[in-house]
């Protein structure tokens, strides 16, 4: 969505890694089993291989991700420690937060994109309703309304519901759950009429027909979901949007260093392995494609994006 700003990146210089601590310390914002966590554990071997390092990771979980995110804010630009970036630590909790703990495009140093992961709209298995366009009309007739569940407030896929509902009109009701998982249990036991979720996480639960896919954000169809037609498709091509997840380093990390751990990255990226495993966990690499600018200017374009949606719909994290 926000990959067009290509700009150029310092090249390397020998010998960076012979300066940094041999252990490096991968914060993960979030506790195991999300799709942050997954990223990471995927990542982490052939990382660490080719920098030569060993890699830690640690779960830092909290807040919307802020408390293991501020670790990375606070750390030495040494290369010692760097975390999992992604749409909400970075992204939102800067501009839902009051006040902001931080800024989430000028107090990092953006390394790599790894992976988008595109939004998925889920029906319970045994929903009446059979289409996106079924949905829209119900949320127009009914008094009550249609109710729509997310992994919590304030995260991508509440702030693409609140877009959604401002496209389409009708009344769609948030219902936040306490991630992914929660989400996704309540969706397959019925308790709400879609569920928005991150792909990552889902693909089991769609196989085994407890879930239904009905639209998916990616702007071509995802190989993953068959038949499923895409928002653009649907004539919703503003809800073509992705949480996406990459690893960032803390501000003021010199030029060399960065430009070695993307290098580095992109050879993680390159394996085929990597990317099938990565596929495999509803997670859509591309960090072949972005260089640590474009994923700097990701995050700056963030704000000026989906400000206006947090302030329009009142969006506060505590």
């Amino acid at each position: 969505m926000h990959r067009r700003h290509l700009l150029a990146l310092s090249l390397a210089t020998p010998h960076v890694a012979r300066a940094q601590a041999a252990t490096l310390r991968l914060i993960v914002p979030f506790a195991p089993g999300g799709a942050s966590d997954t990223t990471a554990r995927i990542i982490q071997p052939g990382l660490a291989a080719a920098l030569g390092r060993t890699i830690v990771i640690e779960n830092r979980a909290g807040a919307s991700g802020s408390i293991g995110t501020r670790l990375v804010v606070q750390a030495p630009p040494d290369g010692s420690v760097i975390g999992i970036s992604n749409t909400s630590p970075h992204g939102i909790v800067p501009l839902a937060m009051q006040p902001p703990p931080y800024d989430g495009d000028r107090d990092f140093t953006h390394i790599a994109m790894v992976a988008d992961t595109p939004t998925v709209m889920l029906l319970p298995g045994n929903s009446g309703f059979r289409s996106f366009a079924e949905l829209r009309a119900a949320a127009a007739a009914r008094p009550q309304g249609l109710t729509y569940g997310s992994s919590g407030v304030g995260g991508m896929q509440h702030l693409q519901g609140e877009m959604m509902a401002k496209l389409v009109g009708g009344r769609w009701v948030h219902v936040p759950y306490r991630g992914t998982g929660p989400g996704l249990q309540a969706t397959i036991a019925g308790e709400v009429d879609c569920f928005l979720t991150p792909m990552a996480g889902t693909t089991g639960a769609i196989e085994a027909g407890q879930v239904r896919a009905i639209a998916v954000s990616t702007a071509q169809p995802f190989p993953a979901l068959p038949g499923v037609p895409t928002y653009e498709a649907l004539g919703l091509p503003a809800l073509t949007v992705s949480s996406w997840t990459g690893i960032s380093g803390p501000r003021g990390m010199p030029p060399a260093m960065v430009a070695e751990m993307h290098a580095a990255m992109q050879r993680v990226l390159a394996d085929p392995d990597t990317e099938r495993r990565l596929i495999a966990a509803g997670l859509y690499p591309l960090g072949r494609t972005v260089s640590s600018a474009e994923y700097q200017q990701v995050h700056a374009d963030f704000a000026r994006v989906w400000g206006p949606v947090v302030r329009e719909a009142r969006i506060s994290l505590e």
